[in-house]
This record gives C-alpha cells, sequence and structure tokens, in this order.
C-alpha cells in the first residue's frame, strides 16, 4: 500500500514521525552538501592564486602632502601604504565603467576614488605625483622645420630575444620634427578609413585616458612653449601649429591625444581578477602586419605570441609590469629593415594588400625581387616608451616609427659592421622577424661594403671585435651631427 501525505503534513511531522525513507533521503542529501562544501574549500586552498595577483607598484600616496590646496586636512597617518590585500579586495575596476563616486576603491599605485576626485581632471603637478621630472624647453635655435628624430641604431651583438630596455629620458617622451603636419594629416586619413583598426577605448579606460592626456598636454606646453599653450582655466588647448583650439570639457581625452600628438598609444590596466595586465585603450597607426583591434582586451602573453621568443620572457615580463613604479620610465627600440616606408599596412589593407588577407606582402618588392637595390631599402625603427600612470597605475606604450634611407649608415662608425654581424650570424628566427629574405640579401651585400671601407679609412680598426656600442643605441659622435643638421646651437 502505498502512503502519501500532503508538503504540509510532512513539515509539521516530527523527525521520528517521518517515514523512514524521507530520513534517509534527507541524510543522504545533507551529506552531499556538506561533501561538496568540503571539496570546494579544499579545491581553493590547494589550488595558488595567479603569481602577481598581490604584486603592486610602490606606492606614490606620500606625495600628497605637497599638494595643499585639495588635502589640505591629509595627515602622516593617511601617508601610509594601503595593503596588497586591501588593494586587491578593493581594486578600482577596469572591465566595465568605473563609480568614482563610491569612496575607498583604489588603483594600483593605491590612490583612492576620493583622492583621484581631487586629481584627475584638474591637471595637478604630474611630475610631482610621477616622480619624473618635467622636460626642459627646446633650445631657442631649436626650428620644427629641420628638427628630425634622434638617430637611433638600437643593433646589439651578441643578439638574444630581450626586453633591451635602456634610460629614459624626460624631454623625449614626445619629440617633434619637420614631418609633423603631413604625419597628422596621414593620421588622420586613416582613422577615417579604418576607424576599428585604428583606435578604440574600453569602458573601464576611461580615468587612464583621462590622466594620460593631461600628462601630455603639460609636457608639450612644457617643451615647445611656442607652439602649445592651456587657456588658465584648462579647457582649451591650443595648438599653433596645426592651428586648432579643443575644447577638453567636451572631446573625449583619447582623441584629444589622437588629433594633436604624433605618436601611437596603448594602454595597459591591470585586471583585477588575476592581476595581469591587459590591452583596454589604443591609437596605433603604425603596425605593419597587424593591427590594434587584434588585441583588444588581451594580455601581454597573447599579444606577444607572434613574436619569437617571446614565451622565454612572459614570466619575468609579466612580474616586471606587475611592480614598475611611477618614477622609472624605460625605453626601448625594435628595428627591421623595410623596401618601402609602410605607416600602417596589415592582412586586409594597406597598399600591398591584395583581394583577401591571404594575398598580403610586407614587401613592395614580392612579385619583382630581381628590382630591389640598396637605395630602396629603409631603417625602420620603432622607438618606444613606457611608463605607469601615477594615479590610475595604467602602463603606457607610446612608440612611433622612424624611416631612415639604409645608406645614410654608410658613414656612421661601427654601425655597417655590427648590423652585418647580427643579420648574418643572428638566431634565424630572430632575423627572419627583421626583414624579408630578398631585402636581407641586398642589406648585407651593401654593409659589407661599407664596413670594409670604414677599416680601410681608418674609421674603425682591423681588429674590432664586434659588440654593442658604448653609445648605444646610437653610435660615437651621433650628438654633434644631430644638432649640427638641425641647426642647434
Amino acid at each position: 500500500m502505498v502512503v502519501s501525505m500532503a508538503p504540509s503534513t510532512i513539515l509539521s511531522l516530527s523527525a521520528a514521525e517521518l517515514p523512514i525513507w524521507l530520513v534517509v533521503a534527507g541524510a543522504v542529501v545533507a551529506s552531499i552538501v556538506l561533501l561538496v562544501a568540503s571539496v570546494r574549500r579544499h579545491v581553493a586552498k590547494s589550488t595558488p592564486p595567479p603569481p602577481h595577483l598581490y604584486t603592486f607598484p610602490p606606492s606614490r600616496r606620500h606625495v600628497l602632502s605637497s599638494f595643499p590646496v585639495q588635502f589640505e586636512k591629509f595627515s602622516v597617518a593617511d601617508q601610509a601604504d594601503i595593503s596588497p590585500q586591501v588593494l586587491q579586495g578593493r581594486a578600482l575596476t577596469t572591465t566595465r565603467k568605473a563609480d568614482l563616486s563610491v569612496d575607498n576603491f583604489y588603483t594600483p599605485t593605491g590612490f583612492s576614488t576620493q583622492e583621484i576626485r581631487s586629481l584627475v581632471g584638474h591637471f595637478p603637478d604630474y611630475a610631482n605625483l610621477s616622480g619624473v621630472p618635467n622636460p626642459q624647453p627646446v633650445p631657442s635655435s631649436w626650428d620644427i622645420n629641420k628638427a628630425i628624430f634622434r638617430p637611433f641604431r638600437p643593433f646589439r651583438w651578441n643578439y638574444t630575444q630581450n626586453m633591451a630596455l635602456m634610460k629614459y629620458n624626460p624631454d623625449f617622451w614626445v619629440e617633434l620634427e619637420q614631418n609633423y603636419l603631413p604625419t597628422m594629416a596621414a593620421r588622420q586619413k586613416l582613422l577615417s578609413e579604418h576607424p576599428d583598426r585604428i583606435f578604440f577605448q574600453g569602458p573601464g579606460a576611461d580615468l587612464a585616458c583621462r590622466e594620460l592626456m593631461e600628462m601630455l598636454l603639460q609636457f608639450l606646453c612644457r617643451r615647445y612653449p611656442s607652439h602649445f599653450h592651456l587657456s588658465n582655466d584648462n579647457t582649451l588647448f591650443h595648438n599653433l601649429l596645426l592651428a586648432t583650439v579643443t575644447d577638453l570639457t567636451s572631446t573625449p581625452p583619447l582623441k584629444v591625444v589622437f588629433q594633436n600628438v604624433p605618436e601611437d598609444y596603448a594602454i595597459m590596466l591591470r585586471n583585477q581578477e588575476d592581476g595581469f595586465y591587459y590591452l583596454r585603450a589604443a591609437s596605433v597607426c603604425s603596425s605593419v602586419g597587424w593591427h590594434i583591434a587584434q588585441h583588444k582586451d588581451q594580455p601581454m602573453k597573447k599579444i606577444h605570441t607572434h613574436v619569437p621568443d617571446a614565451d622565454k620572457m612572459q614570466f619575468s615580463l609579466d612580474r616586471w609590469f606587475a611592480k614598475l613604479p611611477t618614477d622609472k620610465p624605460v625605453m626601448r627600440a625594435s628595428w627591421s629593415i623595410e623596401d618601402w616606408q609602410a605607416m600602417f599596412s596589415s592582412p586586409g589593407v594597406g597598399v600591398f594588400a591584395g583581394e583577401n588577407e591571404k594575398n598580403w606582402s610586407r614587401s613592395a618588392f614580392a612579385d619583382r625581387p630581381g628590382e630591389l637595390t640598396v637605395k630602396e631599402l629603409k631603417l625602420r625603427c620603432d622607438a618606444q616608451t613606457l611608463r605607469r600612470l601615477p594615479v590610475s597605475g595604467a602602463v603606457v606604450f607610446n612608440f612611433k616609427a622612424i624611416f631612415t634611407p639604409l645608406e645614410e649608415l654608410r658613414d656612421e662608425p661601427y654601425v655597417p659592421a655590427l648590423l652585418h654581424k647580427v643579420l648574418i650570424e643572428g638566431k634565424e628566427n630572430l632575423i627572419n622577424y627583421k626583414s624579408e629574405r630578398n631585402v636581407k640579401n641586398v642589406a648585407l651585400e651593401a654593409l659589407k661594403q661599407w664596413a670594409a671601407r670604414q677599416v680601410e679609412q681608418g674609421i674603425v680598426p682591423a681588429d674590432w671585435e664586434v659588440s654593442t656600442l658604448e653609445q648605444s643605441p646610437f653610435y660615437p659622435g651621433w650628438e654633434e651631427n644631430w644638432k649640427k643638421k638641425q641647426g642647434i646651437l
């Protein structure tokens, strides 16, 4: 006989009055719940957190005492560093739009939301906040119509894949030169033609973009005071080179940067879930073989999958990102040899894209390699700076592509022999990344001749053992020649 009872009847019974099968079932369910909870606790304890989850850069909170207007009641106790546990547990989001009106959320550098509200948006003293000195104004004899880039020659021997970091010069965060006007026009044209492949900004990057814009405008006004200035209330930016006035209250900050600065920017923000840095905003016009949309919202590890031997550096690179202090920016320079001056060319777009991505070629002479001569070859150097913004804690890359006719290297002491050595004896997968085979062959022949001529002329000792130059990333005597070409006294 089957006995049925209404749910209300069951709930009113005591444990002794319940059917035995129901008591057993309840005990089994309770045991399963306890077992699952135990397993979860064990897994949580046995699974280590991501390696850099509680690794943060040095705090900059101590500088707030030097901002008496904003922080007149800032006590010694307020200067104390925020613990890694609080920085992680109360991390300001970077994956969605952050609500800065809610107090006591923190950036990686230890600034709270209430402190952010008093700083970013008001053009504070970023040199003080970051610990990086303001630039010196360009010399009075500097003329933008004669200005040229510094002659980067970042060749190293022995040549291995590493970050190759170099000392940062605060005067050269942004370099303007004689092609400023055509470069700005070309960048605007690229943006109109390929907007999604040139520019993007994620919802969590608002703070970093505003901070970057303010820092860059301050830099331009100090470094090039004859060409840029801000209104007294910091709401209008005057660019005398372009004859433009930008309303900073209505123009998105990263667009302000794009409209005035002829360099590329990539903004990496810390993800509070794993402690790694992800690309959350960028404006990049100088990519060849790739474009910025391919790397949107990706961590460093995925961004560098195409770079030879990048996996060998990944752990140290992630650790470096996690710890980078705001007062220790660095620079680096990568290089390649090209047979045309490619500003932006990637599969599916550009001069040599073809009808589809498979037909894309890096070389302008891919279908006629026999016509290539040394006169067409260009040394391309991508000069980069990496720095952490002091308030948002974002890590910002900025870079510019500098093209130099390869023939200019002919008379630069030691440079032809050094580059020849790298191209002919460097690790194959690294060198193949630097140039197409037909380009490399033409370059090698010319470099060999120039190196021999420098020995004959006594410029380079015959017994010189090829190695990285002491003046790297430049060469002996570069500064005098560079200033002379520009008429700088």
